[in-house]
């Protein structure tokens, strides 16, 4: 079965017929949705490798779309709006969003946010076009092991007993960055432009929240696997009597 490679909600259908023709013509196969009840029963029967969420009707809120979108699946998701406010920027990321795109910024531009958020979904490198693949396997928790499993690839994280740890998109993105530093502390304006994409501000106390909802995340016994270094920012320390594998 052809597997759809973006699906965009678009009720302004010139501006979406002309970022559909032009993702084409860079090798990117898009279909236009017409509205989210057609996008929820795309995701049943051909799941999209992404989504972009343009203007979905007038008085419509974007943040409720974004939390059933991924109550639904874990498919990227990009938002691309009108709206250059930073806080519904942030609100819209931290309800599990991968990115927040000004639909006045150029086609371009957009195509590179696009390519940045398949990446990093790890799609394998045949993403540019249409694929014929089997049923995506229902995805069972492993036997338990003597420690945890950051999974990067099915962007999830399995504690000791092999059960999830349900990580928002931020909180795991987060998570991924320090682990990645290998016992470096990362700075703020790096944890802000990696999960946030876009600069840190000193007044600014969402980094310092999204690190303290990850710690509660991870539970009271792993309180200091998450780091603070004093004017260096945050750091990965390990986790308290387990390891954690990346695989």
């Amino acid at each position: 079965m052809r597997r759809i490679g973006l699906s965009i909600v678009e009720q302004d259908t010139q501006y979406g017929e002309q970022l559909v023709g032009y993702l084409a013509n860079q090798g990117l196969q898009a279909v236009l949705v017409p509205d989210l009840a057609g996008l929820f029963a795309l995701l049943q029967q051909h799941p999209p490798r992404l989504v972009m969420l343009g203007e979905i009707g007038a008085g419509s809120s974007m943040l409720p779309v974004v939390r059933r979108l991924r109550d639904l699946s874990r498919v990227p998701c990009i938002v691309l709006s009108a709206d250059s406010d930073d806080t519904s920027h942030i609100v819209t990321l931290e309800a599990g969003a991968d990115d927040f795109i000004e639909r006045s910024l150029p086609m371009r531009a957009i195509l590179a946010r696009i390519r940045a958020v398949l990446r990093r979904a790890e799609w394998p490198p045949e993403l540019l076009g249409p694929m014929h693949v089997a049923p995506a396997p229902v995805l069972a928790p492993p036997p338990a092991s003597r420690g945890w499993r950051l999974q990067p690839q099915h962007r999830r994280l399995l504690r000791p007993d092999g059960m999830e740890c349900d990580l928002t998109t931020a909180e795991f993105d987060l998570l991924r960055l320090l682990v990645e530093a290998g016992g470096v502390p990362v700075s703020r304006d790096d944890i802000s432009a990696t999960v946030f994409r876009r600069s840190f501000r000193a007044e600014d106390r969402t980094v310092d929240n999204l690190v303290l909802r990850l710690r509660r995340k991870l539970g009271t016994d792993q309180e200091r696997a998450i780091k603070t270094v004093r004017g260096a920012g945050y750091m990965f320390a390990g986790f308290a009597d387990a390891q954690l594998l990346v695989a």
